[in-house]
């Protein structure tokens, strides 16, 4: 996830039980111009494999390029992303805006197919306004094109995260190709992990959104999936939360510097405390602060009230 999924996040997650992390979106063309901003983001200096990098970009042979330096960089597949609504990206005809033009989506494919030994998967939306379904019509082409998995988020590119994510598409998904099929959208609970499981038959669960400042979730959803054994719930009071709230700064700052980790961390802080009492407050006063011994004291003194 663009902002959030770090190497300290992805950790974390494993942590908690996520069998498979992946890097934020990479720019293919800004790996490929040595754009530091990108190198940085592409960060798994020790990190444990496998470590999914999932790529973005509309032309080809910068793709290509941008897979062979992400294999020697010893990355565990390749995520070719046609799934990201966000207005820049989709201006830049990259990201969702790919499934209106799904011979450009076979091209590339095709030429990262030729340089890879690794996985190849391709995350997707369901369509666009123009085409809502065009993930039925593309999915096994890709499959015949030598895509070992596909990722779907069952809402079109215009949708967002608006509304409710179409389940259904997944089955169908499944049902029309024989490569694993992810499914992605709307997974909050262990609950909803089992009734997507139940309902579409996926090979797999992708979570996304629902994970911010709750990888307890994960657990959860083993749990519910039947893959550990025992009920497993989220905390239900500040104690635990709390302390991973700061074990997460800390180890945010420890990376990246306490400047730069205090004033990054505040997008996790408000998922952290998000359907709390007093959250608006909490968050309020957390932004305030600059250094992590502020951090500290303010988050302790509440988990002592």
């Amino acid at each position: 996830m663009a902002g959030y999924g770090d190497l300290v996040f992805r950790a974390i997650s494993r942590e908690f039980g996520c069998h498979l992390v992946y890097t934020e979106m990479i720019s293919a063309e800004g790996l490929i111009r040595k754009n530091r901003q990108t190198w940085n983001l592409l960060d798994m200096r020790n990190e444990i494999p496998p470590v999914g990098v999932q790529i973005f970009g509309n032309q080809a042979e910068s793709l290509t390029e941008a897979a062979r330096i992400l294999e020697d960089q010893r990355a565990g597949l390749i995520d070719l992303n046609c799934g990201c609504p966000a207005r820049k990206v989709v201006r830049s005809g990259c990201g969702a805006a790919l499934l209106d033009s799904p011979e450009t989506i076979i091209q590339i494919v095709r030429s990262l197919r030729k340089v890879l030994t690794i996985p190849l998967t391709v995350k997707m939306r369901s369509g666009t306004e123009r085409s809502p379904r065009a993930v039925l019509e593309i999915g096994p082409i890709l499959e015949k094109e030598g895509v070992d998995a596909i990722c779907l988020h069952p809402r079109t590119r215009e949708q967002i995260f608006q509304g409710k994510a179409d389940w259904s598409l997944i089955g169908e998904l499944k049902g029309s190709v024989n490569i694993p099929v992810i499914g992605n959208g709307d997974v909050k609970t262990g609950t909803d992990a089992r009734k997507m499981r139940e309902e579409t038959h996926c090979d797999g669960i992708m979570i996304g959104r629902g994970a911010l400042g709750n990888p307890w979730l994960f657990m959860e959803a083993q749990s519910a999936l039947g893959e550990i054994p025992g009920e497993r719930i989220p905390p239900d009071g500040f104690c635990d939360r709390i302390k991973l709230t700061l074990r997460h700064l800390k180890q945010m700052i420890q990376r990246k510097g306490e400047h730069t980790g205090m004033a990054e961390f505040r997008k996790h802080c408000v998922y952290y405390f998000k359907g709390y009492p007093g959250a608006r407050e909490i968050r309020a006063e957390f932004f305030r602060l600059n250094r992590y011994e502020e951090a500290k004291e303010f988050l302790t003194t509440i988990a002592d009230d």
